[in-house]
């Protein structure tokens, strides 16, 4: 009998040479990607939608996350001391934000004294900018320049009621910021009081092998935002204190208001503090000339090179590891969905779900390594139970040892 299969033949899904062919095997496997992608994408983009419509409650949440951070560390230590938690959480949060607003108030009289000073400065370097236009190499005419500012004004004048209801809707805005703040105050103060009682609380509704996981990635998750909010803060400080010398140095006036401004813009990595650099240029031209206004660039390049340079990868590197494009592009991403706001908290959030999804991969190893996880991260550094602030250094070797034991043989 013989087999009716031609010898000369290849079967369809052979070569000549005997090899398979797997001219479709990218293309499933980019469409697996493709569909896996656009579920992950439509989930991601309904959860950031669900989250800016309810931003009253998002945004407070968050917010006092990032506050709770410097709140928790100084109330454990209060309770060590033998107060009763309530009592440490409302000292804490209380003289925190007692702290805040009295040196708000502080900062009133010198920027009004020194804005007095200002305005005629300011109103003499309009002349010279004028005079400039007239007599430089533009050659434009006084009187067209001014003109064209009255035409502006009268323009301004016409567009009386957009403006007005753009005040009103700038007034709900506030009255809606406070609100928040308000909550976020609120939130804070549970947050520092009952936080275990809270973790407990959800890791209790987790399912029972996935406890270690959950209780891990709760830990990486808070150290990365602990190590965001301290570093950038110190970062931050030091930012402040070298251009407010600088500007003291050369004389420019209000050098307090100008260092906190600067001090706040650092929270909004790359390009808060350079804004506030701005804002400092503008003002020593216009109160000492362009020579001044030329050396405070120079300070303000130079302290933020020595940020960047120096300060940003010894403070910073063990507890946020973004690249400046990932930076740049949540901050993008932050600002046009919420604002300001967005900017300010796009960073942290995005260094919190890095340190979480790098966690959920060292373990995803370490289990495929034949290990049994324990609910202490593998990856970053650790976090004191007592302080509630993460182990910085510690010996590799025996960290590691401490993370995950081997698998008992059965």
């Amino acid at each position: 009998m013989t087999d009716s299969t031609d010898d000369n033949s290849t079967p369809d899904n052979d070569t000549p040479n005997g090899h398979p062919i797997s001219s479709l095997g990218w293309y499933n496997t980019a469409a697996q990607y493709a569909w896996r992608g656009l579920v992950l994408l439509t989930a991601l983009t309904a959860a950031m939608y669900v989250a800016t419509q309810i931003y009253l409650v998002t945004l407070p949440i968050i917010l006092a996350l990032v506050l709770a951070t410097l709140c928790v560390p100084p109330a454990r230590r209060l309770e060590r001391l033998g107060l009763p938690r309530a009592l440490s959480a409302t000292i804490v949060v209380v003289g925190g934000i007692g702290g805040v607003v009295g040196g708000v108030i502080a900062l009133i009289p010198p920027f009004v004294t020194q804005g007095q000073e200002l305005v005629e400065a300011v109103s003499d370097g309009i002349d010279s900018i004028l005079i400039w236009l007239e007599e430089g190499p533009i050659g434009y005419d006084r009187e067209e320049v001014l003109d064209l500012i009255n035409q502006g004004l009268t323009t301004l004048e016409n567009s009386a009621g957009d403006i007005a209801l753009s005040l009103g809707t700038f007034a709900v805005g506030v009255a809606q910021g406070l609100t928040a703040l308000i909550l976020a105050v609120v939130l804070l103060f549970f947050f520092v009081k009952d936080g275990n009682q809270i973790v407990d609380w959800f890791i209790d509704r987790s399912p029972e092998r996935h406890r270690n996981t959950v209780r891990a990635c709760g830990a990486r998750g808070w150290v990365a935002l602990s190590g965001f909010v301290r570093g950038t803060a110190l970062v931050a400080l030091i930012d402040a204190v070298g251009i407010g010398i600088g500007l003291y140095i050369v004389d420019v006036p209000l050098v307090i208001p100008l260092a906190v401004l600067v001090f706040f813009g650092s929270f909004i990595p790359v390009i808060g503090a350079f804004i506030a650099g701005i804002l400092a240029v503008l003002v020593a031209l216009a109160s000492n000339g362009p020579v001044t206004a030329l050396i405070v660039v120079g300070i303000v390049l130079a302290v933020q090179q020595f940020e960047g340079n120096v300060l940003q990868p010894t403070i910073m590197r063990r507890s946020v590891s973004l690249h400046p494009v990932v930076i740049l592009g949540v901050l993008t991403a932050g600002t046009i969905l919420i604002g300001v706001i967005g900017a300010f908290l796009a960073v942290p959030i995005t260094a919190v779900i890095a340190a979480v999804g790098n966690e959920l991969r060292l373990r995803r190893l370490a289990q495929n390594a034949g290990h049994f996880l324990t609910a202490t991260p593998i990856g970053g550094p650790r976090v004191n139970p007592v302080t509630a602030l993460p182990i910085l250094h510690e010996d590799d070797d025996d960290t590691k040892r401490r993370w995950f034991k081997p698998t008992r043989d059965k």
